[in-house]
């Protein structure tokens, strides 16, 4: 039987503890259904970097995230000594972001029933959203939902014209408090930052839509005390984001990684943002040619493996970006193909370039909402949300057709963008559903007595209802689609599995590996927690050339990939089953070597698995 003092604690405790056991629930049903996997191979590269895996040592620098937060990663994996600390990390940023959004909501319910049911409903929508993400982890993602949670937690939070914010000890000197009980939202800003400057740097100015809002619902507007609050907090914001980005600068201000970033920018501009054209050597003979390079290096190029060539270095990198822009342009797409694919999105048109399907539920819940805001501003009599809407669209607009025109629009950035705006709007309807948003509770209660046509028709169950719906219409189309890529990656990781095991058992090897051919394997997180070196690599990808990778080839005792190609009697060539390697003997053939690549191994299946090349240089030619 249940005594009154656990009635009390739980009473005391309850809009802790109810967000507490939704969360975990969520994360139980997970864990037990699925195993959870770093979505790309780029987060098994990170997950290497500062795990040991890659150098032989935790690195503090993992080029991808901020140092800051690198640094403190690298220390918890050389603590713990297990490859587990950044998976671990990773799940408690998403999850910790959906726990934080339950437990701000939790003040809207008045009684426990309502409180649960709360619960349900944004647990329900999480999960139809973001199981996907939950399960196939990776970490621009978690930095949206990071930016999120802070973004929410601003939203849900007290007024700043409220009494108990604006006096203490007789003074109006409340602004301080104000930006006190709203550093849980500075700080989820800069952990998302730290973690993804680039995603952070994209909701910013939603973050900026989202102060509007509030300020513009305090009463008065303009006074300096609501400027000290709302600005104080937006500084604060800036000032993490700027310690972040100097600290970082400071880390990598040595000569060899100012050239690595250097080729870095470089690289993200022409292989992410550009088209394919640009480095394809036929068509651009004329401008490669006057480079100094032949179509053997143009196929390093194009087949993303130019760590062999020395010469293709930041400089050279910089003129073939310059070429691109020249050609294709900042933008990748005109403004009246952007417009066109906007409005495109916006409609879920089927046949382009994004999955109408997995678009739809968010599109869905947006909308949702979009209409129960106005049907509440409109049953409540606030005209406010005109302007608040179109504010929101706007900032939208621009920031969907910057994404659009540069041609760069993958789900780990449309998602939490969406995901972003519906949580935004959720805030939104939750102030005008309550009186929580309002500076001015006693002009809302007069409101609240005027004779109302509409009082049948309560907003906040249909709200509920309405999102209900939504939210178990979508859950099972985005179960089975989880459940669908799970199965997908296990049948392609099972290669990977079994090679990383082979080159386990040949520690006395290096095996380098051709990019494309490893670029669709992932790895689960919590798989063997290893911290030793790796006898495996890239022949490029984006941390080629940089300091690490250089680190590593010296661990092995080779100065270049090319050398090691050429001179290592360990060194095996790793590429997928019926894969030309003619890019490669040709490349040393037009340098006076000849090589030649003997299969030894097949790993996988006959048609889809890797095989395992040993490299024979057998006679020098002479031009």
């Amino acid at each position: 039987m249940v005594s009154e003092k656990q009635v009390k604690f739980y009473r005391k405790w309850e809009n802790w503890i109810l967000p507490l056991l939704f969360t975990l629930a969520l994360l139980l049903f997970t864990s037990l259904r699925f195993d959870y996997y770093y979505s790309l191979n780029d987060d098994v590269l990170m997950k290497d970097i500062l795990a040991g895996v890659y150098t032989g040592v935790p690195e503090s620098r993992n080029v991808q995230m901020l140092y800051p937060l690198s640094l403190l990663l690298s220390l918890l994996v050389k603590v713990f000594h297990t490859s587990y600390v950044y998976g671990i990390f990773l799940c408690l940023c998403q999850f910790g972001s959906l726990y934080l959004i339950l437990y701000r909501s939790m003040r809207y319910g008045k009684k426990t029933v309502g409180k649960v049911l709360l619960c349900l409903l944004e647990s329900l929508l999480f999960a139809g959203l973001l199981l996907p993400h939950l399960v196939f982890v990776q970490y621009t993602v978690t930095s949206g939902l990071l930016g999120a949670a802070g973004i929410f937690w601003f939203l849900t939070g007290e007024a700043a014209a409220c009494p108990g914010m604006q006096a203490r000890s007789g003074k109006e000197n409340g602004w301080g408090c104000f930006v006190k009980r709203n550093l849980p939202a500075v700080l989820l800003c800069v952990l998302a930052f730290l973690l993804r400057p680039e995603m952070m740097m994209l909701l910013l100015p939603l973050a900026s839509v989202a102060g509007l809002w509030k300020w513009g619902m305090e009463r008065p507007v303009f006074t300096r005390y609501n400027a000290f609050c709302y600005v104080g907090v937006f500084f604060l914001i800036l000032i993490g984001l700027l310690l972040g980005e100097v600290s970082n600068t400071a880390a990598y201000g040595s000569g060899e990684w100012k050239e690595f970033f250097r080729l870095f920018d470089a690289r993200t501009e022409v292989y992410d943002f550009k088209t394919e054209t640009i480095l394809k050597f036929e068509e651009n003979q004329e401008f490669y040619t006057s480079l100094g390079l032949d179509e053997t290096q143009g196929a390093l190029l194009e087949n993303y493996n130019y760590g062999i060539d020395d010469s293709i270095d930041a400089a050279l990198m910089e003129k073939i970006s310059g070429y691109s822009r020249e050609k294709e342009g900042y933008f990748g797409k005109t403004l009246k193909e952007g417009i066109w694919l906007y409005k495109a999105r916006l409609q879920n048109m089927p046949g382009l370039d994004f999955d109408a399907a997995v678009e739809m539920p968010f599109l869905l819940t947006e909308a949702a909402l979009a209409v129960l805001l106005l049907l509440t501003a409109f049953l409540k009599r606030r005209a406010g949300v005109i302007w608040q809407l179109l504010a929101f669209g706007g900032v939208r607009s621009i920031l969907w057709m910057y994404l659009i025109l540069r041609n760069r629009v993958p789900e780990r950035i449309s998602h939490p963008l969406y995901t972003v705006e519906i949580v935004m709007l959720a805030a939104l309807l939750f102030m005008y559903l309550t009186k929580n948003g309002a500076a001015d509770e006693a002009a809302q209660e007069e409101l609240e007595k005027v004779r109302n046509p509409y009082r049948w028709l309560n907003p906040v169950f249909v709200t509920a209802a309405l999102l209900l719906v939504t939210a178990l219409s979508i859950l099972p189309r985005t179960f089975a689609r989880t459940v669908q890529e799970y199965a997908a990656r296990e049948e392609i990781n099972r290669t990977d599995i079994a090679a990383r095991a082979y080159y386990q058992s040949h520690p006395e090897n290096l095996f380098l590996a051709d990019v494309y051919s490893t670029v669709k394997f992932s790895e689960k997180m919590f798989r063997d927690g290893e911290c030793v070196l790796g006898n495996y690599d890239l022949l490029g990808g984006w941390l080629c050339k940089s300091p690490l990778a250089e680190k590593k080839l010296k661990a092995f005792g080779y100065a270049s990939l090319g050398q090691a190609l050429l001179e290592g009697e360990n060194v095996y060539l790793v590429a997928e089953t019926g894969q030309s390697l003619d890019w490669l003997t040709d490349y040393f053939g037009r340098r006076g070597t000849v090589l030649r690549a003997e299969p030894k191994e097949v790993i996988g299946a006959a048609d889809s698995g890797l095989v395992i090349y040993s490299l024979h240089r057998e006679e020098e030619v002479n031009d």
